[in-house]
């Protein structure tokens, strides 16, 4: 017994050097910059467009500079989003390739994504040069970073703990420090009650959280006859579906995914400068309008969807089903299973989609009226992710206790 704690003490360590070894090389890369960059002019720039830098924050970038990892894990995560639905449309037989080929298919839509990411960032920073070696050097390597971040997730997910999940919680509490840096630091001598305020914000942190947490823990059960069991715990078979299926995942990616149609209009206006429409839309796409904000609502409703069907998939539950011979009380294996899983999952996504909207996107609105503040009202939405990642990290522990918490047959 001895041995077993002691065995499962050296992996929690080893995994912990592990992901300590990536992020220090995470926030080593996050910070170099990078060539022919005017980084005063950008520096000025940035104080500007803070509440854009914080959005890229939650997908591990940093856009207050031009450096090595400046895109983030964005040109992934928006591919992955790609991917699972032409994957769910079924027409085009993705589900059908093997690995090597789909991984294939992932990096070169990753690798679009960058580009186009790359040349919309550089045309709204200033370069000492705007040459087309410029232009294609620095694309190239904050392509270059991209993918080697992608590894170090990769790196950690089988080596560290947490994953990619980790690198967007760090990058994500780098741009909350520096926003509330920015928002409070002119203002905080002026306030008549800080120690209040802070005291509120604190308040509604907590309770953001407590409900982050319920919705995660909370489940639908719904009851499994299992023919092959047939004792005491054959009663107690269920499959649990979250009370909210997609979790935070969906603030995460309706993010990432934003931020490209963003990119593609810096890049068309700074080719077309006097078309007005181009010039409109680059004006309101962002979080600080109405659009850009009823845009960001409408891709996290969405993508709660998504993600709940992709999180629970009632198709595949069903086949399994038919294939084990489990069974639904007054349900036929096949579609009819399938249509009433899907049923509960579109119930319970919906709830989630909402929950999802009302706390990390109304919000937001306010901020539109209130522009100093829009920033600070991104954190309900942070709060909700940051509890996603924490219990997925708690899970992943769990994982590796129960893994090597079993005695050795042969000693």
């Amino acid at each position: 017994m001895l041995g077993i704690k002691k065995n499962r003490k050296h992996i929690f360590i080893r995994k912990v050097l592990w992901s300590g070894l990536i992020l220090i090389i995470y926030m080593f890369g996050r910070n170099i910059p990078l060539p022919f960059t005017n980084y005063d002019d950008i520096f000025q720039s940035s104080k500007q467009s803070f509440l854009l830098i914080l959005s890229g924050g939650a997908t591990g970038a940093n856009l207050s500079q031009i450096a090595l990892f400046s895109l983030g894990l964005g040109p992934w995560m928006s591919a992955m989003i790609i991917w699972q639905l032409l994957v769910m449309i079924k027409r085009f037989n993705l589900d059908k390739l093997n690995k090597k080929e789909a991984d294939f298919y992932k990096s070169l839509m990753t690798l679009v994504i960058a580009v186009i990411e790359a040349l919309g960032m550089l045309t709204g920073f200033s370069l000492t040069e705007k040459t087309f070696f410029v232009l294609s050097s620095l694309v190239i390597i904050m392509s270059g970073g991209t993918f080697f971040l992608v590894w170090l997730a990769n790196m950690n997910s089988e080596f560290g703990i947490g994953g990619s999940v980790l690198i967007v919680f760090f990058g994500m509490i780098g741009s909350m420090e520096e926003t509330f840096v920015r928002v409070f630091k002119p203002t905080w001598g002026n306030l008549s009650y800080p120690l209040l305020l802070v005291a509120g914000i604190l308040l509604l942190a907590v309770f953001i959280i407590v409900i982050s947490i319920i919705f995660e823990k909370s489940e639908y059960r719904i009851k499994i006859n299992r023919i092959l069991v047939n004792n005491s715990l054959g009663n107690q078979v269920y499959l649990p579906i979250k009370l909210n299926p997609c979790g935070a995942i969906a603030v995460m990616f309706g993010l990432s995914i934003l931020m490209v149609p963003n990119y593609i209009i810096q890049l068309l206006t700074g080719v077309f400068p006097s078309n007005n429409i181009l010039y409109w839309l680059s004006q309101h796409i962002g979080l600080s309008s109405y659009f850009g904000v009823s845009l960001y609502v409408v891709t996290l409703f969405g993508l709660s969807f998504i993600f709940g069907s992709i999180n629970v998939d009632a198709e595949r539950i069903a086949e399994n089903f038919r294939n084990s011979g489990d069974y639904i009380n007054g349900y036929r294996p096949g579609r009819s299973t399938r249509d009433y899983l899907q049923t509960y999952v579109n119930q319970l996504s919906l709830i989630g989609a909402l929950f999802s909207s009302l706390i990390a996107g109304v919000p937001l609105y306010v901020g539109v009226v209130y522009p100093s503040y829009s920033a600070v009202l991104m954190m309900p939405g942070f709060l909700m992710m940051t509890v996603g990642m924490m219990l997925t990290v708690e899970e992943q522990v769990k994982a590796i206790k129960i893994l090597h918490n079993y005695k050795e047959i042969f000693e």
